[in-house]
C-alpha cells in the first residue's frame, strides 16, 4: 500500500519531509504526475504529493515578474499571464503529451516545470527554464527551509542555487515557492518555410538564417513523413521536408525580415511565408513535439538529443542512417528528437553519435523495463559525478528525495 502525503503550507512539507528523515523512508516527489514516466522510476512506497501547495502569491505585470506556489497547475500561471499579454519567455512546451499523461496544454504544475528545466523552441534565443527563474524557496532533504534569489534580476543574496535546483528533478529539495520572469507577447510574428528534404542543408539553412541579422526566434526542421500531422495546405503542397523559422517583433521589422529571410534561404529550396494563424499553429507543433506524441511503449522509445546547433543536421542525419529512427530537429539543430526502437533502445549507438559531436542523449520515453536497464541520462563524467555526489550529499544526506529518479540502484550500483 502506498503511504500518500499531501502538505498544503510549507510547514507541511517540512513536517512530511522532517518524517521521512526521521524515518528513513525514501519519498517519490510528484505535482500532478505528468512528467513520472520521464527519468527512472522511484522504488518507494511513500509519495509526497505537492500538488495541494497551489496558488499565484503575486503577479506584478509593470515588474514582469510572478511567483507562486510550486504545485500550481502551469495552465492557471499561463491564463493569468495571457490576460495582460504577457508570457514565459522560454516557452514551455506540452511535454505531457509525450508521456501519454495529461490531456491538456499546459498540463503540469509550475514547480515540475522548473525542476525539470523545459523549455521550448526560443530556447536558442532567450536560454532554459533556469535562465529566468528570479528565486526559489524550498526544503532539504535534512528538513530544513532553505531559500535563493528574491524578486528581481540584480538581487545578489547568497548563491545562485536557482541554476542548481532546476533540471535536478527533486532530489536536492522540494521547491515550494517559485519566482520567475516574464515577458510581453510581440506585436505579431512571422514564420518562413522553406522547402528542404535533407537534414544536413537543413542543418545549414538553420545555421545561415541564424547568423544573419534578421533576429531569428526559433528554427526548426519538420521530416516529409510529419507534414502532413501540420494541417498547413500550403506546407503540404511542398512535398518534402520543412526548415522553419520564427521572426518576432514590431510589424514592420518583421515583414522586412520576413522578406530577407525568404531571399536569403532561395539556394536551399522553395521559400514561403506562412499566414499568422499558420504561424501559430508551426510552433505549436514544434514545441509539442506532435510528431511523437503519445503513450510510452518499448517498441517507441523517444530520445531527446543535445548537440552544438551549427552540427545538428549532420548528427541528425548519422542518427536516421544507423538507427532507421524518425527525427525532427529544434533549436536550430541543437535539439534532435530520435524515435528509434531496438531491445536495449539502441543507447550505446546514439549515445556515441551524440558525444562525438560534443553533445548528449537522454531517453525522454521508454517502458519502464527499459528504464531498469538503460539509463535515461547520459552519464557524467568522473569529475563532474564527483562533484555532484557531494553536493547531494550535502543537501540530503540520507538520499530520501527522489533516489533513484536520475540515476537508479540497478544501473550505478548505489544503494538507495
Amino acid at each position: 500500500m502506498v503511504d500518500v502525503l499531501s502538505p498544503t503550507t510549507p510547514e507541511q512539507l517540512r513536517d512530511a519531509v522532517g518524517w521521512a528523515l526521521g524515518s528513513k523512508t525514501p519519498l517519490e516527489i510528484i505535482g500532478t504526475g505528468t512528467k513520472r514516466a520521464f527519468g527512472h522510476a522511484v522504488k518507494t512506497n511513500a509519495v509526497l504529493d505537492c500538488s495541494k501547495l497551489s496558488g499565484i502569491l503575486f503577479y506584478e505585470p509593470e515588474e514582469l515578474v510572478i511567483s507562486a506556489r510550486a504545485g500550481t497547475p502551469l495552465a492557471e500561471i499561463e491564463a493569468a499571464l495571457a490576460e495582460k499579454k504577457q508570457l514565459f519567455h522560454f516557452e514551455p512546451g506540452y511535454f505531457p503529451g509525450l508521456l501519454g499523461a495529461g490531456a491538456h496544454q499546459g498540463a503540469g504544475t509550475i514547480g515540475g516545470l522548473v525542476a525539470s528545466n523545459i523549455a521550448g523552441s526560443r530556447r536558442i534565443k532567450v536560454g532554459s527554464a533556469r535562465d529566468h527563474v528570479l528565486g526559489f524557496e524550498a526544503i532539504s532533504g535534512r528538513a530544513e527551509d532553505f531559500k535563493s534569489g528574491g524578486r528581481v534580476m540584480k538581487n545578489v543574496t547568497g548563491f545562485d542555487l536557482s541554476k542548481l535546483m532546476s533540471g535536478s528533478f527533486g532530489t536536492l529539495g522540494v521547491m515550494h515557492t517559485v519566482t520567475l520572469k516574464v515577458m510581453p507577447r510581440d506585436e505579431t510574428s512571422a514564420t518562413i518555410i522553406v522547402g528542404v528534404d535533407d537534414p544536413q542543408a537543413a542543418g545549414k539553412a538553420m545555421t545561415l538564417a541564424m547568423r544573419s541579422e534578421n533576429e531569428v526566434s526559433a528554427a526548426a526542421w519538420i521530416a516529409s513523413g510529419d507534414i502532413r500531422m501540420l494541417d498547413i495546405p500550403m506546407a503540404s503542397e511542398f512535398g518534402c521536408g520543412l526548415v522553419v523559422l520564427r521572426v518576432e517583433g514590431p510589424k514592420p521589422s518583421v515583414a522586412w525580415r520576413a522578406e530577407a529571410l525568404c531571399k536569403a534561404l532561395a539556394p536551399f529550396g522553395e521559400t514561403h511565408e506562412l499566414a499568422d494563424g499558420y504561424s501559430q499553429r508551426v510552433w505549436h507543433f514544434v514545441g509539442d513535439v506532435k510528431p511523437f506524441a503519445g503513450t510510452a511503449d518499448s517498441n517507441s522509445l523517444l530520445w531527446r538529443v543535445s548537440v552544438p546547433p551549427a552540427s545538428g543536421g549532420d548528427v541528425c542525419a548519422r542518427l536516421m542512417a544507423e538507427t532507421g529512427g524518425r527525427t525532427m530537429m529544434d533549436w536550430a539543430g541543437g535539439l534532435i528528437w530520435l524515435q528509434s526502437a531496438g531491445p536495449d533502445a539502441m543507447a550505446t549507438v546514439i549515445r556515441d553519435i551524440a558525444s562525438s559531436a560534443g553533445g548528449k542523449a537522454d531517453l525522454v520515453r521508454a517502458s519502464e523495463a527499459v528504464r531498469e536497464t538503460v539509463p535515461v541520462f547520459q552519464a557524467e563524467n568522473a569529475a563532474l559525478a564527483k562533484i555532484n555526489a557531494k553536493i547531494k550529499e550535502n543537501f540530503d544526506p540520507e538520499c530520501i528525495l527522489n533516489p533513484g529518479r536520475l540515476t537508479p540502484a540497478s544501473i550505478s550500483g548505489e544503494g538507495a
